[in-house]
């Protein structure tokens, strides 16, 4: 399968309609940063089902369409095609040409198509499956992802050896496999469940069905004595009906006789009806016209009466008005004369008040005059009764102060006694409480000791604990210690041990003789053992022969040669022990500063000779010694830097910088010994650290048991109640002694404050007196003023009499003269009404007389016409009379009829009531009937006439059924609830538990048919695995040692070799005597050559049809880029090569090359050149150069 070309519209920067052919081993994309180089891998990826935004360097599908620039729209869509040629057949269709398109709308809407025939994703993935095609194949391998799969990052590794063993269509069988055993088992789990459950329903319904049988069984029996029973029923009710028949048609025989003669009597009644009806219509009319004249009469009569009485009415409120006039006229004379003597009267009051009003100010002067002799007197008797009041109070203050002093005297005394009595009785109590303190004070003294004696105890104990503690502390550090520097030398001698039995480090050659030939032959780097300041220094120089084996003799190195001959493992090294003397030729080297090498080498003896050989002539340079100084050398002295920085001999000089492992190659062997014996030492110090700690522990714990805390709080705690009691009683001893000097200071106070008290009554009592004295001084002033004051008063209370009396006889005056103002406006007013109203009384009577007129003439020309009324109403009665007695006499032989037809219609009736009756009787026969066969039909669940006779009945009187049937129904009834499902449901269920039980046991079969399925899909794949495993093992071995040098080791190793398919997949690589403990350890370079080791050694296990390199040899210098070109240049003979590149080397090494350019801002375009046509070789040698 080739790849063909590629077509892009649309798609991230390209925007027009772009083809790149890929018709060449190697088509090398180059362009600047930007220019959209790795879109054309994008859209390769996205053309195969990429569905991962991420991968494509996407936030969202939709931005593979080109958005537009500042000059150029959006693209509606974005389309790729990838076309194949299917020349090997790889691909499982019957055309040559494949052509993969995916389409992408701006909608949002996709499209796959498969040679322009529109298609499902799955049937694309399906198309390529196992081919080395895909969007995550390993055929497609960008920068990023070299340290995705050296990381093994979202486990890569495992997913391209899948691709390549071709297994990964056994882990999806496996995985449709292991979701089926599981459906499968859930189904299981569900099925027994379903048939316990069934089970437990089967049993019960099989005890129901057996109970719902024998029920239907007594059912029977009563359907047949009760279909018998309704059956004889059934016929005494026919008989009834048939009766009833013939009775109805007798009954209605008679009725149609009577109704001939109804109907006969009904004609001549209507032939009556029918005269007396124009009778009727003739009396109608006569008299409607008697009463429209009657109706004339009286409407005259109404309007002559209604006339007069509006006459009469007129003329009434003719005579009134002229009575109202006469009266008002006589009204308004007497309120003239009214108001002419209310204005008299005004005068008159108006006088009046003029005299009250000067009367009264004369009274109003002389009451000013009294009043204020009156205010002068009572100011001075307010005065002095007021001196008199306070004079009063103050004596009154002084009796009551003496009587509070007196008091005071007799309580001070009372209380002089108490305290007096208080005195002797406690007296005695005061010297009981000071022995019992002083008892309590030595107790606790005692107390307080012993706690002291303890406490310096429980203080020496904890010193001695924490210096315990801290000698445990110290000696778990020190068996931790022993334990972290065990376990180092353990894990160092483990791995040393590993080492030298796996034989890291060594070529493959000495592998294979270590397994296939002696196990135990010494190798020089593992005999000798080096002093560490110069260990560096002689690896340097023995480094040649680090891997020679000692042999005792030349068979056993043939037999190893020949052994690596037949297998073709490579080749290997011997040094022969005979051969060696200790004849070794020792040249001296004059120079302080040197040492011989093997002043600090140490070995077996019979390791000696082969060591003098070796490093006789060899000397150690101090490490800080200057290499210039270095004097010229003879021959085969060589000296060597004590760091191995340097190494000099006569005719040569090498050196440079210390690697990190330098000097860990040599006296493995001697160095796992000594390991050994360090361990086995260190653990016995473990051992004896381990048992001095657990000494130290017991000592501890035993301090810990001794402890002094319950008794000390025992003492503490009989100390604190002491203390409470001595306090609780010296608080009450000194309240005792407070109480008693404050009894005998109460008692020296009161005598001290009775003395006092004494004195102040002396006091007051003098000032009681001349208070007295003064109140009597007082109260003679007082007398006169009162008297004084009382004649005053009474002139006052006199002149203020009169005065009232002169306003209330103003005010009179005052009032009356507004009363007369009032009526004569009330009068004036009236007077004004009242001429008002005559004026309209006599307009009244002017249109009242012309009405009175015009009704007189009308009443005339009615009387008129009432009278020719009168005379034409009786002659019109008297015709009237006459038709009246034709037509009642006509009615009257209707009535007679109708009553002779009413007679035949009863009768009719009660014939037709007694056929009714017949008739129900005989419906209610026939319902009986009806309802029988329609009951027993229901009840019994059987046509009426399908009755089958049972044996048992037959020979049965009526009432001898009637007898079983209440037999059975009472049995049934008190039978119980019953499922009547049972027997049905019990069937069906039935049958189905025997078709679940068929189910499981086929479930079963289905369980081991999937786990044997399994099975050999697990030992299919993991068979196809191993062994492409394997292959791809040694071609990552073969192609990483021509990317590198042949003696460089690398490895691919299982995690787990019991899990071969699920376990991880290590990388072991070491280029150029590196020995890194992981990959990530190595350079940039290095990294990648190994991943294309290992991507190559895919291809050589199964080439994929392509291969895409997105700027993979960045990191790589000029030398290994010529390794990349040629391992590239070597597999394009099986493989399309798409190189993306920066590198003008890889440029030069491709068939054509496209170049990607932006002609355009934000459009890429592509142009090729075919460097098949130009001759490089001189511009590559001058670049080399």
């Amino acid at each position: 399968m080739q790849l063909k070309s590629l077509e892009i519209k649309g798609f991230k920067s390209f925007a027009n309609e772009t083809v790149i052919h890929f018709n060449e081993a190697v088509t090398g994309i180059v362009g600047p940063n930007g220019s959209g180089k790795s879109n054309v891998v994008d859209a390769i990826r996205w053309v195969l089902g990429e569905q991962k935004g991420r991968e494509l360097r996407l936030e969202q599908m939709s931005d593979v369409i080109f958005n537009g620039t500042k000059k150029r729209r959006e693209a509606p869509m974005a389309q790729v095609t990838l076309s194949f040629e299917n020349t090997k057949n790889i691909i499982p269709t019957d055309y040559q040409t494949v052509a993969v398109s995916r389409i992408l709308y701006r909608s949002g809407e996709s499209e796959y198509r498969l040679n322009n025939v529109t298609c499902r994703l799955k049937d694309i993935t399906g198309l390529f499956l196992d081919t080395g095609v895909g969007p995550d194949s390993y055929a497609i391998i960008a920068l990023n992802m070299v340290e995705d799969l050296l990381s093994n990052k979202e486990n890569a590794r495992r997913k391209m050896f899948e691709q390549a063993a071709g297994i990964s269509k056994y882990k999806t069988r496996k995985r449709e496999s292991i979701n089926k055993l599981k459906s499968t088992t859930e189904d299981l789990a569900r099925i027994e469940d379903l048939l316990f459950e069934i089970n437990n329903n089967l049993l019960e319904l099989e005890k129901q069905a057996k109970r719902a049988k024998k029920f239907y069984e007594m059912r029977d029996k009563y359907r047949s004595a009760g279909l018998l029973l309704a059956h004889i029923s059934m016929n005494n009710l026919v008989l009834t009906s048939t009766e009833l028949d013939r009775k109805v048609e007798e009954e209605i025989v008679n009725l149609q006789a009577i109704e001939v003669q109804l109907r006969t009597e009904e004609a001549a009644l209507e032939k009556f009806k029918i005269e007396h009806l124009d009778q009727e219509k003739f009396l109608g009319e006569h008299q409607k016209s008697v009463n429209e004249l009657l109706d004339k009469l009286r409407n005259l009569e109404s309007d002559i009466q209604v006339n007069q009485q509006r006459k009469s009415l007129f003329e009434s409120q003719v005579v009134q008005l002229k009575s109202t006039c006469e009266l008002l006229g006589n009204r308004s004379e007497q309120y003239d004369r009214e108001i002419d003597s209310i204005q008299s009267d005004i005068v008159i009051v108006e006088e009046e008040i003029k005299i009250s009003q000067a009367h009264f100010q004369s009274l109003i002067d002389e009451l000013k005059n009294v009043q204020t002799q009156y205010d002068e007197l009572k100011t001075g008797v307010d005065i002095q009764a007021s001196e008199r009041q306070a004079t009063d109070q103050q004596i009154f203050e002084k009796e009551k102060d003496l009587a509070i002093f007196s008091n005071q005297i007799e309580n001070l005394n009372s209380e002089i006694r108490r305290a007096q009595e208080e005195l002797v009785l406690r007296a005695g109590e005061f010297k009981d409480a000071e022995s019992y303190l002083l008892r309590q004070d030595q107790d606790i003294a005692r107390v307080r000791s012993e706690i002291s004696d303890l406490l310096d105890k429980e203080e020496s104990r904890k010193i001695a604990v924490n210096e315990k503690k801290k000698a445990v502390d110290q000696q778990v550090g020190v068996v931790n210690s022993i334990e972290r520097t065990k376990d180092a030398k353990q894990n160092e001698y483990d791995l040393l041990k590993a080492m030298i039995e796996r034989m890291e480090g060594f070529p493959e050659s000495m592998k294979y003789l270590n397994e296939n030939w002696k196990r135990n032959v010494p190798v020089l780097s593992d005999v000798i053992s080096v002093n560490d300041t110069v260990r560096s220094a002689v690896e340097l120089y023995l480094e040649p022969y680090l891997n020679y084996y000692l042999v005792k003799n030349d068979k056993e190195a043939l037999d190893a040669i020949q052994l690596l001959q037949i297998k073709s493992k490579g080749k290997a090294n011997f040094f022969i022990s005979e051969r060696f003397t200790n004849s070794s030729v020792v040249q001296s080297l004059d120079m302080s500063e040197a040492t011989r090498a093997l002043d600090f080498v140490e070995c077996d003896p019979e390791y000696v000779p082969v060591l003098e050989y070796l490093l006789s002539n060899v000397y150690i340079l101090p490490s800080t010694y200057n290499l210039a100084e270095t004097p010229n050398l003879p021959d085969n002295i060589t000296v060597i830097s004590a760091n191995g920085t340097f190494l000099r001999q006569s005719k040569s000089l090498s050196g440079g910088s210390s690697g990190l492992f330098e000097g860990k190659r040599l006296g493995r062997r001697k160095h796992l010994e000594v390991l050994e014996k360090e361990i086995k030492s260190l653990g016995e110090r473990h051992h004896l650290a381990e048992k001095e700690l657990k000494v130290l522990k017991v000592d501890l714990g035993e301090l810990e048991v001794i402890s002094y805390d319950r008794i000390l709080s025992e003492l503490r705690l009989k100390e604190s109640q002491m203390l409470q009691e001595l306090t609780a009683f010296s608080t009450r001893f000194a309240s005792h002694k407070e109480l008693q000097n404050q009894y005998s200071e109460r008692i020296e106070r009161n005598v001290l404050e009775i003395n006092n008290v004494r004195e102040k009554i002396e006091a007051q009592s003098q000032k009681l007196n001349d208070l007295k004295n003064k109140r009597e001084q007082i109260q003679i002033l007082l007398n006169e003023s009162d008297q004084n004051f009382a004649i005053v008063t009474n002139q006052l209370s006199d002149i203020s009499g009169r005065h009232n009396q002169a306003n209330l006889e103003l005010l009179k005056i005052r009032n009356r003269l507004d009363n007369l103002i009032k009526d004569r406006a009330f009068r004036l007013k009236q007077k004004e009404e009242v001429s008002s109203e005559y004026t309209l009384s006599h307009d009244k009577i002017a249109a009242l007389n012309s009405e009175i007129s015009s009704l007189s003439m009308d009443l005339e020309a009615k009387q008129v016409e009432l009278n020719l009324a009168y005379e034409g109403r009786k002659e019109m009665q008297s015709n009237l009379t006459a038709l009246e007695q034709q037509y009642y006499e006509m009615r009257n032989h209707i009535s007679i009829a109708e009553q002779s037809i009413k007679d035949l219609q009863r009768s009719i009736y009660e014939m037709q009531s007694g056929i009714n009756g017949l008739k129900e009787k005989r419906s209610d026969t026939q319902y009986k009937i009806t309802a029988l066969r329609e009951r027993a039909e229901l009840e019994f669940g059987t046509k009426f006439e399908d009755l089958k006779k049972d044996e048992e009945t037959v020979d049965m009187t009526e009432e001898q059924l009637r007898d079983r049937v209440n037999y059975y129904k009472v049995r049934l009834d008190n039978y119980g609830e019953i499922n009547p499902l049972a027997m049905e449901a019990y069937d069906e269920m039935k049958t189905r538990f025997d078709v679940i039980q068929t189910q499981r046991e086929d479930i079963l079969k289905a369980k081991v048919s999937l786990l044997e399925t399994i099975k050999e899909i697990e030992e299919t794949a993991t068979s196809n695995f191993l062994d492409s495993f394997n292959k791809a093992r040694g071609h990552f071995q073969t192609v990483f040692r021509s990317l590198f040098t042949e003696d460089d080791d690398c490895d691919l190793v299982l995690m787990d070799e019991m899990d071969p398919l699920e376990c991880d997949i290590d990388i072991i690589a070491k280029p150029k005597g590196k020995r890194p403990k992981s990959i990530s350890q190595l350079s940039g370079g290095e990294k990648t050559l190994t991943a294309i080791a290992l991507l190559f050694s895919l291809y050589l296990l199964k080439p994929a049809p392509f291969c895409i390199f997105d700027e993979v040899d960045a990191p790589l210098d000029d030398i290994n880029i010529e390794k990349f070109n040629k391992i590239v240049r070597q597999f394009s003979k099986e493989s399309q090569f798409i190189i993306i590149t920066h590198n003008k080397l890889t440029m030069a090494e491709v068939d054509v090359l496209y170049g990607v350019y932006m002609e355009e801002q934000g459009i890429s375009n592509v142009t090729a050149v075919d460097f098949r046509k130009y001759d490089y070789d001189s511009i590559l040698t001058e670049m080399q150069g």
